[in-house]
Formats: C-alpha cells, sequence, structure tokens
C-alpha cells in the first residue's frame, strides 16, 4: 500500500473505532446491551486492522501520526455525536 495514503487509511479507521467506541460506552449506560454488544464487536474489528497496519509498519512514523491523529478527531466526533443523543429541548418558563 502506499506510503501516503496508509497513514490516511489508518486516521481514517481510527477516527471511526473511536468514536463507535464512545458511542458504545453510551448506549451501554443507558442500557442498550444489544446495541453495546453489536458496537464492541465491529470496534474491535476495526481496532485489530488499524493497530495490526501502525504495528506492523512501525518503520512508517507517518503511521503512527495517522492513529494519534484518527484518536483524537475520533474522540471528538464521539463527544461531538453523543452530545446529540444527550440534548433535551431547553424549558419554556
Amino acid at each position: 500500500m502506499s506510503t501516503v495514503l496508509q497513514p490516511v487509511l489508518i486516521a481514517v479507521l481510527v477516527v471511526i473505532e473511536v468514536a463507535v467506541w464512545q458511542v458504545r460506552v453510551a448506549m451501554a449506560t443507558r442500557g442498550n446491551k444489544r446495541v453495546a454488544a453489536a458496537l464492541g464487536a465491529v470496534n474491535a474489528v476495526i481496532s485489530v486492522v488499524a493497530l495490526g497496519q501502525v504495528v506492523t509498519h512501525l518503520d512508517r512514523p507517518a503511521n503512527v501520526v495517522g492513529y494519534a491523529l484518527g484518536v483524537a478527531a475520533g474522540v471528538y466526533l464521539g463527544v461531538v455525536v453523543d452530545g446529540r443523543f444527550t440534548r433535551r429541548p431547553a424549558r419554556r418558563s
């Protein structure tokens, strides 16, 4: 795989993985056990694929940077998505 494309792919996978993880935790805390379990399985597959690419190609520092940027962006996206789930309309007095 291209040395330019691989870090981008890793970052995209990790963004999705971290965002799914955060939504999974939110679903679990709300009692949605089946949804949380399904998201956990998706999370595991994405995590293994992304991390496998980083570990297999440790000679490419860009892969590690892609992973780190993916985690940061994934956390941000997960917080935004979770905020949309928990938003309630403001009460009018």
